[in-house]
């Protein structure tokens, strides 16, 4: 398709620079890959293993999708999908707490020095001190 070119959706046409001005930032991602980091780490913390598989797994969708929006950063994304997101998906396969907590800090510390490369050394993630109170991690 060329640029300018309209695409039919169910409420309308919109032209695929439309498309690609809503786009979501990295800002909106990475704020939805925290919120998902936070829920991770309290979820395998009560066993519930199922549900930190599936924050992880959505998490690495999310960074895959960044890639895309933000390619300047697929480089890194995909450094740490392997050094970070990796670890810690075959610390809950194998449901070794021990492990998953080293992996889990290790990628807060990765994180922060991505934003400090990029200029954004002002954006530090902590992990809150409770679990997310909208969301039961207990396992079943």
């Amino acid at each position: 398709m060329a640029l300018g070119t309209s695409i039919p959706t169910k409420h309308g046409t919109m032209t695929l620079e439309q498309l690609a001005e809503i786009q979501p930032g990295m800002a909106r991602l990475m704020d939805e890959f925290a919120r998902r980091y936070w829920v991770l780490f309290y979820a395998a913390q009560a066993g519930n293993w199922e549900l930190a598989a599936y924050m992880l797994n959505e998490g690495a969708k999310l960074l895959k999708t960044i890639a895309v929006t933000r390619p300047r950063y697929a480089g890194d994304l995909a450094a740490f999908e392997r050094d970070n997101v990796g670890p810690l998906a075959r610390a809950i396969e194998a449901r070794d707490w021990s492990a998953f907590e080293k992996a889990f800090h290790a990628g807060i510390d990765a994180s922060n020095a991505y934003h400090r490369k990029y200029n954004k050394g002002f954006i530090r993630f902590r992990l809150p001190n409770r679990f997310p109170d909208w969301l039961d991690v207990t396992s079943r």
